[in-house]
C-alpha cells in the first residue's frame, strides 16, 4: 500500500477525466495486489463549479457570533455546490472502482472565475472517504497570492489540520500557495525563532504576518505526520518543504514522515519530483 498515490496531470484543460481514473485504477490493481492506497492526491482546481455572485461574502471568517454563523452557512452552501460538481465527474461506477484501490481521494475544487479577474473566488480542497462514500473533511486556500488579497475567500487556518487521526497519524492539507508561508526568503520577518530574525521583531501585524505567523505556528504545533499540498501549477516548492521540515525538527524534534505536492505539470518546463515528495509516495502520470 502507498501512503500517497499522486496522479500527476500533464494536459491543460483535461477533457477526459474518466479515462484518467480508469488508467489509474487499472495500474493500481496491478501494483497493489489486493491492498489499497491511503490517499489519492490530485492538483488544486482539478474541478471547477459555477456559483452565484460571491461579492457579499466576507473574505475571512468573522469573529462576531451571528456574523460567523451566517458566514459558515454561506460556506456550507458553496461546499454543496462544489460537491454537486464532484458527482458530475465521479459517478457511482467510478467511485466503486476507486474504493477498491484507495481509502481517501484528495481533490481541489474551485469556483469558476477567470484566473486574472478580480471576481470574488473560493478554492476548496475536499478529502473524500471512498470507503464510507461521503466527504471526510473540507479545507481550501488560506494564504492568497498578491493579486488575490482582495478577492479570495480565505478558509480558516484550523481547517488545514484534521482533528481525526488516520491510522493513528496526524494529517494536514494545504491549498494552493499555502506552503509559501514557509518561504525561506521571508524567514527573517516571520520565523518563530529569534536567532533567525537576527534580533528583529517578528512582523505579526503586517498584512502578510497576520496570516503567516499564526499559520506557521499552528502547523508547527500540529506537527503533521502526513501532509498534502494542492497547488495549481508546478513550481519551486522544494525549498518550502525543506524549511518546514527544518523548523519542525527544531521545534518538535521530528520531520514529516510522508508528504507530496499535487502536480499539474508543464511538459516543456518540469522541476525535479524529488523535492515535492517524501516517504511512501507513488506517482501516476495521467493515471499511468
Amino acid at each position: 500500500m502507498a501512503t500517497i498515490a499522486r496522479i500527476i496531470v500533464t494536459e491543460n484543460n483535461l477533457q477526459n477525466k474518466q479515462q484518467l481514473f480508469r488508467n489509474f485504477i487499472t495500474e493500481s490493481k496491478i501494483e497493489l495486489k489486493g491492498e489499497k492506497h491511503q490517499f489519492v492526491l490530485l492538483p488544486a482546481g482539478f474541478l471547477t463549479f459555477d456559483t452565484t455572485d460571491l461579492t457579499g461574502i466576507p473574505l475571512s471568517e468573522p469573529q462576531e457570533k451571528v456574523a460567523k454563523q451566517e458566514w459558515n452557512t454561506k460556506i456550507e452552501n458553496l461546499k454543496e455546490q462544489a460537491f454537486a460538481e464532484f458527482h458530475k465527474t465521479f459517478d457511482t461506477e467510478i467511485l466503486a472502482e476507486l474504493k477498491s484501490v484507495a481509502n481517501y481521494l484528495v481533490i481541489g475544487i474551485d469556483s469558476n472565475v477567470a484566473p486574472k479577474s478580480k471576481d470574488i473566488r473560493i478554492q476548496f480542497v475536499l478529502i473524500y472517504d471512498l470507503q464510507l462514500g461521503k466527504p471526510f473533511h473540507w479545507t481550501g486556500k488560506t494564504y492568497p497570492q498578491p493579486g488575490e488579497r482582495d478577492c479570495l475567500i480565505k478558509m480558516p487556518i484550523d481547517t488545514h489540520f484534521m482533528k481525526q487521526k488516520i491510522d493513528g497519524k496526524r494529517v494536514a492539507v494545504f491549498g494552493c500557495h499555502d506552503l509559501s508561508i514557509f518561504n525561506p526568503r521571508h524567514q527573517r520577518h516571520f520565523s518563530p525563532f529569534d536567532d533567525e530574525r537576527k534580533g528583529k521583531k517578528r512582523q505579526e501585524q503586517t498584512a502578510s504576518g497576520k496570516i503567516k505567523c499564526p499559520f506557521i505556528d499552528a502547523t508547527l504545533d500540529f506537527s503533521p505526520d502526513i501532509m498534502l499540498q494542492l497547488p495549481h501549477t508546478e513550481g519551486t516548492w522544494a525549498a518550502k518543504w525543506t524549511k518546514l521540515n527544518e523548523w519542525l525538527k527544531r521545534k518538535k524534534g521530528k520531520e514529516i514522515q510522508h508528504f507530496a505536492t499535487g502536480l499539474k505539470r508543464n511538459p516543456k518546463k518540469q522541476y525535479s519530483l524529488s523535492g515535492t515528495q517524501k516517504g511512501d509516495v507513488i506517482n501516476f502520470v495521467n493515471g499511468k
